[in-house]
Order: structure tokens, then sequence, then C-alpha cells
């Protein structure tokens, strides 16, 4: 091992052997501010285009590409950004999709036009669609591995609750102010660049894969410094940590998501993504319509998507543990396989009994959301993270474009009691594509995981590099 590797290696035992402090704490309630007030400008959409239909003389066709525009932006966010900071950083990458969706969305405030409207969206979407990814990313690679799982999905948990917040701000803003103060409000995210300029450091990891490695150790003490616990103690002889690649060339990340090694758990997780947002979309977007269609009143079928949202923050939670505790696999199959279950007597239920099958769906549906982008993470090398991330979620979104029109067909053919039987069908096909994947993650440094036989290279076990016993290191608190 070099010395470069070793110290590297170092580096990253330090970060893994860390109390979850204050400043870890401060750091996911960044990430996870910024992924709330995302879904909240995600959702505010929603609420104000009935009255811009009104102002602007849109017809349902006209409204509906509007909110197509949106979709493309996010998705195409997702790809570019998850990709971008890879190159350019997780920190600035996550500074940039704050700012474009907080100024676009002011924006939107002020268009004009249907053009004007359409672009402005398109763009504070761009944005949108990028947060997330590199949110979680970058929570992701601080966190030690025996906690990973359950505080990185824990920051997706914040998106349900942006939702709420969204209907909240919509109920007292648009019968008083309209539409336009609703988007004006939208621009309050870009408060959180002050506290992401003072408080959120670059990944320590990213600057290791940059070769960056005295910054990397500047930002390593003053963590350890701001945890309470003595620069450099306290680790465990144990096993190796294979030695970090340091100043990597990042290369075309995209195509190396597809090189031989690495191809079979891309496009698996692909599949997973897709399936997931096929049913996640299709029920935030069409449930009301799909249940007023068979019947239900129109308030007893937003009881139902409420229902469903209160239950997906448990979700979340829920399973960010269940995943530490247990495995990613096996947790993230029960998830999708049992969950197809719950849609599919969600298609059957009535009275009470569709109240209690809503909830469970919202356990899975989004409730499994988080603890599948933190798993993808960790599938993948610190060079190309950030892309195979962006592109699981910008991938997924292919299937919210297509849900909302198949849904729409099935009701204009008369097929509408069939339409949660997809979403059914599709939880059963990722509960599929996770198992396939094939590797467990649990309680693995990240560079374990990229350097083991399953990423195409044997761990490297060279005397000087840093250690870790098995399961993680261990929780070393300050005296």
């Amino acid at each position: 091992m070099s010395g470069e590797e070793a110290t590297a290696a170092s580096l990253i035992g330090r970060i893994e052997r860390l109390p979850f402090s204050r400043w870890h704490r401060g750091l996911v309630l960044l990430a996870a501010a910024g992924v709330l007030l995302d879904a909240a400008d995600f959702a505010l959409f929603g609420a104000a285009l009935p009255g811009i239909s009104r102002e602007f003389g849109f017809g349902p066709a006209q409204a509906g590409f509007l909110a197509t525009i949106g979709l493309i932006g996010a998705f195409l966010g997702a790809l570019f950004w998850g990709t971008i900071s890879d190159y350019i950083g997780r920190r600035t990458a996550f500074a940039a999709t704050i700012g474009i969706f907080a100024a676009f969305t002011g924006l939107v405030a002020a268009a004009w036009s249907a053009v004007s409207l359409g672009v402005f969206r398109f763009l504070s979407n761009f944005g949108l669609g990028g947060e997330i990814p590199v949110a979680l990313t970058i929570t992701a690679e601080f966190m030690p591995s025996r906690i990973r799982g359950r505080v990185a999905s824990g920051v997706l948990a914040a998106f349900p609750l942006g939702l709420a917040l969204a209907a909240g701000l919509s109920l007292v803003i648009l019968p008083n102010y309209g539409w336009r103060m609703l988007f004006v409000a939208g621009v309050v995210p870009a408060v959180i660049l002050v506290f992401v300029r003072r408080f959120m450091p670059e990944s320590i990891r990213y600057l290791i894969s940059r070769g960056k490695l005295q910054e990397a150790s500047r930002t390593v003490a003053m963590i350890e410094q701001a945890a309470g616990v003595t620069s450099g103690a306290g680790v465990a002889q144990a096993r190796h940590i294979p030695a970090p690649d340091v100043a990597v060339s990042p290369g075309i990340t995209v195509l190396e998501l597809l090189t031989p090694e690495r191809r079979r758990s891309t496009l698996l997780s692909w599949i997973v993504s897709f399936c997931f947002f096929w049913s996640s979309n299709g029920i935030l977007f069409m449930l009301p319509t799909i249940l007023t269609q068979r019947g239900f009143p129109l308030s007893q079928a937003l009881t139902f998507q409420l229902v469903q949202g209160l239950s997906g923050f448990f979700g979340y939670a829920a399973c960010g543990f269940l995943i530490d505790r247990f495995g990613r696999r096996p947790v993230l199959f029960l998830y999708f396989f049992i969950g197809a279950g719950f849609h599919l007597w969600f298609a059957e239920a009535s009275g009470v009994w569709s109240y209690v099958a809503i909830a469970l769906v919202g356990l899975v549906n989004p409730g499994v959301y988080g603890s599948t982008g933190v798993y993808v993470g960790e599938l993948f090398p610190t060079h190309l993270r950030a892309t195979a991330v962006g592109w699981f979620f910008g991938i997924g979104r292919i299937g919210s474009f297509l849900a909302p029109s198949v849904v729409g067909l099935l009701l204009a053919y008369g097929l509408g009691h069939y339409i949660l039987h997809t979403f059914a069908l599709t939880f059963l096909l990722a509960s599929i594509a996770v198992v396939a994947i094939g590797i467990e993650t649990k309680g693995r440094v990240l560079e374990e995981i990229s350097a083991s036989p399953a990423r195409g290279r044997e761990p490297r076990q060279e005397s000087g590099a840093a250690i870790v016993p098995p399961g993680g290191l261990p929780d070393y608190r300050a005296e």
C-alpha cells in the first residue's frame, strides 16, 4: 500500500469509528431540510394548477402538459446532477440544486405567458430532481457503516413531511393571496444555502477520490473535534479496510456503470427504480382520479391519500432501522414482496378495511424509497457513486411519466378496476430484482464493498492499512 493509500485508509477508519454526534445530526437536518422543501416545492404546483389554468385559460391538455414538463425537468435533473457531482463535488452540487429550484420557483410567480411558465417550471424541477440523489449520497458517505442505512434513508423521510407542508401552505395562501404568492414562498429554500456554506463540508470520500488528502484530513479533524473524540485515537485491531482509491480519474462515469462487473447491479437497480416510481407516482398523481372513477366521493379519495402519506413517514423510518438490523436485501425484498400483497388487498378491499389497506400501502409505498436509494449507492465506488444514485432515480422517473398515461388509457377503456393491480405487479417485479442483485452491504465499510470480489477486485490486506472489526468499527466515545 502506498503512503497516500495508507493515509486515506486511516482517514476512513477515523470517520468510521466516530459516534453519532451533534455534527452528524446537523448534517442530517440540513440534508433533510433540502429534501423537505424540495418535496413541498414539487407539490405546490399541483395545488396551484387550477388557479394557473383559470388565469391562462388552459384546458386539461395544456395543464397536463405543464405537469409533464416538470416531470421531464426532474428526470433530467437527476441524471445530470447525480453525474456532475462525481466531477465537481457533492457540496457544490447540493448547493447548486437548491439555488436553481428556489430561484426558478420564485420566477414561476412572475410568469407572464404559457411559454415562460413552462420554462421556469422545467428549470425549477431540473434543480429539484438532482437534490435528492446528491443529499442521499453526501449523507451516506459521512455516516459510520453501523448506522449508515437508517440515518441516510431517514433523510428521505422528510419527503412526505414536505408534501404535508405544501398542503398546509396551499390551504393558507391560495384562498387569501392567490397562486403567485404560493410560488413566492417557494423561494424560502434559498436560505439553506447560508447553512450549507457554514456547516456542510465536502465529502471526505470524494476528496480522497480526487487526491485532496490534506483537505480531507482537515475535515476529519474538524468533525472529530465537534464530536469530542481525540484525533486518531482508539481504533481496534481487527481486519483491514481496503485502501481507498486516491486521485481517481473519473472518466465517463455513466459508461462505467455498464462495465461487465457492474452491469448486473446497474440494470437490476434500474428495474427496481422503474417499478417503484410506476406505483409510487401512479398513486401520488392518480389515486383520487382512480377512486372517484370507482364511485368514491372526492373527499374520501383525498382522505385515503392523506392516510397513505402519514403512514409513509413511519414506513421510511422503520425501513431504515430494519436494513441496519437485518440487512438490505431481505428487508427490501420483504417490503416489495409484501407490499405487492398490500396493493392487491387495497384493490379489492371495501369499508373500513380499505383504510387499513391504504395505511399498509403507505408503509411500503413510499416507505421503501429512501432505503433502496441508500443500498444502490453502497454498491458502487466513490468516484461514480453519485452517478449511480442519480441514474437510479432518473431512470425510475420514466415510470412516473408512463404511469399516468397508462392509467388514463385504462380508465378510458373501462379497465379502471385493474389499475391498482398494476401497482402490485410492479412491486412484485421489484422484489425479484432486489434479490437478483445478490450483494449484501449491511455493516460494511463502503471501500470494503467496492473492493470485494463481487465488485471485480480482491480486498487488499497490506500492513499499515486502517482496520475495522467485523460488523463495522466500534463506537469509540470521548472519555
